[in-house]
């Protein structure tokens, strides 16, 4: 069976009841982040836990290794948030085969989580070789969302799978190749020396699942499985300081005049 973690400490008390809100659940990923991994540390050599999460490979045990470092952890207190150009949050090593899980961890006990955070269309990934080829197609997508944004037919979020560019072959398998990037390879930046070929899943009630993603297969089915529930928008963070002609393709002005064109991608919490 799987192991629930015990309650979150009660944080922010004497903040307005609004700003203690937003900022619990812009940091509940992270604190999950940090909390999961030293359960992972604690519960290291024990086997029922081990077993349940990771399969039969981790019955002899799983060591958690400091990214940073790439040596094991050996005190609990050492385990901090990772790097953000890193995709793998933590690393665990199924001491039976030595396999090297290189995992994204993603909690959905706050806000939804994002898989991509606030990239404008100039961005270093979209111009690199994975991802340029795919912007004609991304072009189309925005365009529909920010037409319908335009006529008030959706808001500012809407679920990927609710716009007719979803139903167009070549645009979904690029925003499949674009959310596999992503989660797995690269951040807006580049691609990064530290990417993840698996899952770990904080569910609303507590439970860790583990999918494991070691295939460009295995990769592309994650996505699958959770493109069309995955919540899109375009908005004004992460924008240039000046918008460029590179922008223009995904941006949407709003009713204060401003430039809204990085997107942001999250995951849905069903």
């Amino acid at each position: 069976m799987l192991y629930e973690m015990e309650t979150l400490t009660k944080e922010m008390e004497t903040a307005p009841k609004e700003m203690e809100t937003v900022l619990k659940e812009g940091n509940k990923g992270e604190k999950d982040e940090i909390k999961y991994k030293k359960q992972l540390f604690e519960k290291r050599m024990d086997i029922e836990y081990c077993t349940s999460l990771f399969g039969s490979d981790a019955q002899d045990g799983i060591e958690v290794i400091n990214i940073e470092t790439g040596k094991p952890y050996e005190n609990v207190a050492d385990i901090k948030k990772s790097k953000a150009m890193s995709k793998a949050d933590t690393i665990v090593v199924l001491l039976k085969t030595q396999k090297h899980l290189h995992i994204s961890m993603k909690s959905k006990t706050g806000a939804k989580p994002s898989i991509i955070n606030h990239t404008p269309r100039s961005a270093n990934a979209f111009q690199n070789d994975y991802l340029k080829d795919e912007l004609c197609h991304l072009d189309m997508l925005a365009k529909e969302y920010i037409d319908k944004r335009k006529e008030g037919i959706i808001g500012e979020d809407i679920e990927i799978g609710k716009l007719q560019s979803f139903n167009n072959t070549e645009i979904k398998n690029s925003l499949i190749k674009l959310l596999v990037y992503f989660t797995f390879k690269g951040t807006g930046s580049k691609k990064t020396a530290n990417e993840c070929n698996s899952i770990l899943i904080i569910n609303r009630n507590g439970l860790p699942s583990f999918i494991l993603c070691d295939t460009e297969e295995e990769k592309e089915s994650y996505i699958h499985s959770i493109i069309e529930k995955s919540v899109i928008s375009f908005r004004n963070k992460g924008m240039p300081k000046k918008t460029t002609d590179e922008c223009m393709p995904w941006v949407y002005v709003n009713d204060k005049g401003v430039d809204c064109g990085s997107i942001h991608i999250r995951l849905a919490h069903h």
